[in-house]
């Protein structure tokens, strides 16, 4: 990983995962059956999970888990009308304020 970072060529082929690749890829995806993440101290590291977590999971179990604004920023993105602005500068209180509001209205 390190001499991936410094440009070196280390594999054959940049088509190899590393070890950090694999086990970010698997977090991510398990997320719903383990969704705390208390024990990541490293922002890059929960930054990079976050990114991979599947958008379409229940906001029962990511809400209560995920404040990394970035993802909500993509949930965001999913609803009309959805500005952080309007809802105490945050994407997760906004998304969550906005589908409130939609489930309310149907």
């Amino acid at each position: 990983m390190k001499a991936r970072r410094k440009g070196e060529k280390a594999f054959p082929s940049a088509d190899i995962e590393t070890l950090v690749e694999m086990s970010l890829r698997v977090v991510a995806k398990n997320f719903e059956m383990y969704p705390e993440l208390k024990g990541i101290n490293d922002p890059v590291v929960l930054e990079s999970i976050t990114k991979l977590i599947d958008p379409k999971l229940p906001i029962t179990v990511t809400a209560r888990n995920v404040d990394t604004e970035s993802y909500w920023g993509r949930k965001c993105k999913q609803l009309t009308n959805c500005k952080k602005e309007d809802h105490g500068g945050s994407f997760k209180q906004a998304y969550i304020e906005r589908r409130i509001q939609e489930l309310l209205e149907n």
